[in-house]
Formats: C-alpha cells, sequence, structure tokens
C-alpha cells in the first residue's frame, strides 16, 4: 500500500482528506500540533522518516481576513510552510500536491473565466503569498502540483470539523431569518469540498505545475446564491439581498485539468449532488 502523507489533517479540508484516503493508503495524519510546517528542519526530519510516496498538503491560514491582519503568520505558514515541504518532497522524491488558491485572481479586471496563464496581481496578503508559494515551490520541486481551489462547502450534519462556508451560511440565515448579500458583480466558482477530495489521487499522475481545480459557474453570487436557497428549500424573495457595490472575479477556466481528464460539475449541478446525497 503506498503511503499519504497529509498537512492539516485537523482542518477543514484536511481532515475529511485523511479520512477519506484511509482504506486506500497508508496516511499519515499531520496536524500543527505533530508537524510545524514553518520549521525546515523537523518538516526534513519527518519526510525523510516516514518516506512517503505522496504528500497533500493542505494546511493553511486560510482565513483570508486574518491573513490580512497578520501577515507574517500568513508569510510564516502560507508561503515558507508550503517551500519547506517543497524542498523536502524534492529530497526524499516523494509528489508533492499542495493546496493553492483562486485568492491569486483577486486583482484581476477581466470579465471571463480565468485560465492559469493569465497575468495575476493578487490584491489581498493571502492571495499573494499562495502566489508565491507556486512560484517558490515549482523552483525547488518541479514536480510538485499546484491546485487552485475555489471557496469550498460541506453540509451542515456533517460531523466533520465546520467552516463559514455556503451551507452552513444558507442554513444559519433560514432559521435567523437574516438575509444573505450575494454580489451581483461577483464571479466565483464554489466546489464541494467531497468534490475536491474524490479528485486527488488522480492528481498525483498530473506533470508538475499550476492547475484551476474546482467548479467553474457562469453565474454571479447573487444568483448562485438564489437558486442555491432555492435548492435548500427556502425563498430566494426573502432571503437573498442583491449587493451592487462588491467587484470581484475569481471564476476559474478549467480546461487544462480537463484535458487531464479530471473534471467537475458546475457549481449549480455539484450543488444539486451534495443536496441530493444529504436526502
Amino acid at each position: 500500500m503506498k503511503k499519504l502523507l497529509v498537512t492539516g489533517a485537523g482542518g477543514f479540508l484536511g481532515q475529511r482528506t485523511a479520512a477519506y484516503y484511509a482504506s486506500s493508503y497508508e496516511v499519515v495524519p499531520c496536524t500543527h500540533q505533530t508537524l510545524d510546517i514553518t520549521n525546515e528542519i523537523a518538516v526534513h526530519r519527518l519526510i525523510a522518516a516516514e518516506r512517503p510516496d505522496f504528500v497533500l498538503h493542505c494546511a493553511a491560514i486560510a482565513d483570508t481576513g486574518y491573513a490580512q491582519a497578520h501577515p507574517e503568520v500568513s508569510e510564516a505558514v502560507n508561503l515558507r510552510g508550503t517551500v519547506n515541504l517543497a524542498r523536502a518532497c524534492a529530497t526524499y522524491d516523494a509528489k508533492l500536491v499542495y493546496m493553492s488558491s483562486d485568492q491569486v485572481y483577486s486583482g484581476n479586471t477581466e470579465s471571463f473565466a480565468l485560465p492559469e496563464e493569465i497575468p495575476l496581481s493578487p490584491n489581498n496578503i493571502y492571495g499573494l503569498h499562495k502566489l508565491q508559494a507556486e512560484k517558490e515551490a515549482a523552483a525547488c520541486c518541479p514536480g510538485a502540483v499546484a491546485l487552485r481551489l475555489t471557496w469550498m462547502y460541506d453540509l451542515p450534519s456533517s460531523p466533520y470539523k465546520s467552516s463559514r462556508n455556503l451551507l452552513s451560511n444558507i442554513d444559519a440565515a433560514s432559521h435567523t431569518g437574516t438575509p444573505l448579500r450575494g454580489a451581483t458583480h461577483e464571479l466565483r466558482g464554489i466546489t464541494s469540498v467531497w468534490e475536491v477530495i474524490s479528485r486527488f489521487a488522480a492528481c498525483f499522475a498530473l506533470p508538475g505545475g499550476v492547475y484551476n481545480y474546482g467548479c467553474e459557474n457562469h453565474l454571479n453570487t447573487y444568483e448562485t446564491l438564489c437558486q442555491a436557497v432555492q435548492l435548500c428549500g427556502a425563498d430566494p424573495a426573502t432571503l437573498v439581498i442583491a449587493d451592487s457595490e462588491f467587484c470581484r472575479n475569481l471564476s476559474i477556466d478549467t480546461t487544462k485539468l480537463r484535458s487531464f481528464g479530471i473534471s467537475f460539475p458546475n457549481t449549480i449541478e455539484g450543488l444539486r449532488i451534495a443536496l441530493a446525497n444529504k436526502r
């Protein structure tokens, strides 16, 4: 059985990833208590001791607001931690697949779905550190695969670690009656965390490089939210407010990923699948 090391195994993505692959790989789950990825020596020692075939690097400071307020922490974890793992994986010949983000597109002003090769100038600390991590990891570990993830969600009833996400926000709003704001000038894909996880194994065969990874979406966030609320059995007319002031395009083009046989449903179809599974 191949050995798979998962960082961030106590977090929203990593905890689910470690559980999902426990029956098909020898999984080594690493939380921030068991591995400080900002400590290069500790990272090299662990990779040398475990000699994993594959490393799924899910650990991150994923709260963009926290990263903005604490740039030194974001740099240490999101940038330096990723580079530490890339160097160790290159040294010990482990295939590294690590999580980047659609936030690298946060400074883009185009109105179409964005491909990987488009020029980038992220306008937030999180996006900046993710983009720099991509560059430095590629330099020291050319075979590493960077996945630019979208915003993810899980069902509110999930037994795993929760986070603020599309379905949990809708669930909370339905219980409190507090309307949700949906931006009419924002484009972004939103993906079930299980759709993300179930395709990780296929990524081990990808050539080194950067890949948009998740659901495409041709709807703006207001339209997406209205359809999601309706799919959840609530009334979007009473639960969703249009916000025309916030403007952003994080919409990804997954043509490159599809060329390697890895595809996702679009955002609304993915929601239908997730909610149907709930029932």
